[in-house]
């Protein structure tokens, strides 16, 4: 009986270690061996001369297990360390980009990588080849049992075909604008088919790459073209326009040209470079070349005003604004008026009787009409002097000495003092006791500017007017060029009483006197006969 439970103990240990290692060989990973499969591909593989173009290679890995379980698939397939060096053999075509790294690719797995392909603008249409260079290592054998992995570096070269077309292409400038800075006007750009194919149905767009510059309403703007043949250009429009506080520099614009070609394929090319400079803005010049101001008195202002450019103006018209000087028309069209050309203007008016004789500020502001048509406003303030007020008419007496207690003429010169003729110069005059007269109103028709007349008034002093000087006032009334009635200017001159000389002889005693002596000398000559 102990033998035989020896033997059924023995037998259980070994049935026991049995499993254990059955189960171990379960647990451990089994054996494996393969390799990845890359390929590469090119989607998009056409391009167009005289522009660079972004192609998307794409490599695919479709890795191969040769033997073991295919539990352990991706350790044998996974590319690790991809390297991807593109190339081209004896075609104008230019790879602008270098060498890339990826990483790992998995089994299944598609990375894609960006190539830079510059096309020669006189390159040949036709189909060229880019030979695509992997570098990579991977896994070939795992066998985790008996502790072997074998690892391999691989490098192998794939060949993608590259089309260049020769299909509708385009380039595009401006070739005139008349848009200046604060203003609008037309921007006119070229637009050629460089290509070897007919378009059709040409939608060119233009876009603002800026807020300083507007096409109609928006940053964009849209024109149609019928068709264009190889080699062939036409010029399309656009409404533009310039902030005012835009600088005169050159703006960047973007071209787009939607087409369809040949085939009725709809096509489009973007990204096409346009470039336009405003002009600067429009601006004038004004200089005062003479002025006859003067405080309280009628008179002009004599200008030039130049057009500083840069381009022609029409309808120029300039106006005075508010200021010391009241116009009597606020208004001078001058008409148009070519880029460096002047013309002269005058104004003609009143500085008012409250206003200062310094130099006064006087604005004028310059309307014309642009390219575009619309009406714009320039303003400049100028510097112009103002005499001080003076008498139009000025009055002085002749010899105004009087003797108490009888009559006399008041004798008065009378000047214009005014760069104008004054007509019906009215002159009227005021005494007061012991002064007096019976004819105080004179009129003299014309006096021309710098002329002098005289004019005469009887004056009458009273016989016990003490001896001094009394005030007679001369109120002044005249009609000028304009035929304006002016009133208001006064004048006082002087008289001088002196008292009456008493050692003079009645003149009616030697009247009497010389009567009796011819009576007498009558009668004497009567007798004696």
């Amino acid at each position: 009986m102990a033998r035989r439970s020896l033997a059924l103990f023995a037998a259980a240990i070994l049935l026991v270690g049995a499993f254990a290692g059955l189960a171990g060989a379960q647990e451990e990973p089994p054996f494996v061996r393969g390799e990845p499969e890359l390929d590469v591909y090119l989607p998009e593989s056409t391009v167009s001369p005289g522009k660079a173009t972004d192609l998307a290679v794409q490599i695919a890995n479709d890795g191969d297990v040769d033997a073991g379980s295919d539990l352990r698939r991706d350790t044998v397939t996974t590319a690790r360390s991809v390297v991807v060096d593109v190339r081209t053999d004896g075609s104008p075509l230019v790879v602008e980009t270098g060498r890339f790294a990826v990483g790992s690719i998995g089994d299944g797995a598609v990375r894609e990588v960006p190539v830079s392909v510059r096309v020669p603008a006189d390159a040949e249409p036709g189909t060229y080849t880019l030979d695509v260079r992997l570098e990579y290592s991977y896994t070939h054998l795992s066998a985790p049992r008996s502790g072997v992995v074998q690892d391999r570096s691989r490098t192998r070269t794939e060949s993608v075909s590259v089309t260049v077309d020769d299909g509708p292409r385009f380039a595009m400038r401006t070739v005139d604008a008349d848009v200046q800075v604060g203003d609008s006007g037309t921007i006119a750009a070229n637009v050629t088919n460089v290509g070897g194919e007919l378009a059709r149905d040409l939608s060119v767009e233009l876009a603002a790459n800026g807020p300083d510059l507007t096409l109609g309403e928006t940053e964009r703007n849209t024109a149609r073209v019928d068709r264009l043949a190889p080699g062939e250009n036409a010029t399309v429009r656009f409404p533009a326009s310039v902030s005012a506080d835009a600088a005169a520099e050159s703006f960047d614009l973007t071209g787009t040209v939607r087409y369809t070609d040949d085939e009725g394929i709809r096509g489009a090319q973007d990204g096409l470079p346009v470039g336009v400079r405003p002009l600067a803005e429009q601006s004038f010049s004004i200089a005062v070349d003479d002025s006859a101001l003067r405080v309280g008195e009628n008179g002009s202002v004599s200008g030039t005003i130049r057009n500083d450019g840069p381009v022609d103006a029409r309808a120029v018209v300039v106006a005075v604004g508010d200021g010391p000087f009241v116009p009597r028309s606020q208004r001078y069209a001058v008409g148009d008026l070519a880029a460096g050309e002047s013309a002269a203007f005058r104004f003609r008016g009143a500085v008012p009787a409250s206003a200062d004789s310094v130099p006064q500020q006087v604005s004028f502001a310059t309307s014309y009409r642009s390219a575009a048509d619309t009406e714009r406003t320039t303003r400049e303030a100028v510097r112009v002097p103002v005499a001080e007020r003076r008498d139009a008419v000025a009055v002085s007496p002749v010899d105004p000495q009087f003797v108490a207690g009888e009559d006399g003429v008041l004798r008065l010169t009378v000047t214009n003092r005014r760069d104008v003729e004054l007509r019906d110069v009215e002159l009227r005059l005021a005494v007061d006791a012991p002064l007096d007269s019976e004819f105080r109103t004179t009129v003299i028709p014309s006096l021309a500017p710098g002329e002098t007349g005289e004019a005469a008034f009887d004056l009458a002093v009273d016989g016990d007017a003490p001896e001094s000087r009394y005030p007679a006032t001369v109120d002044i009334a005249y009609t000028d060029p304009d035929g304006v009635r002016v009133t208001g200017d006064t004048a006082t001159v002087a008289a001088s009483v002196v008292a009456s000389s008493g050692g003079e002889v009645p003149i009616e005693a030697v009247v009497l006197v010389v009567l009796l002596l011819l009576v007498a000398a009558g009668a004497w000559w009567f007798y004696v006969r």
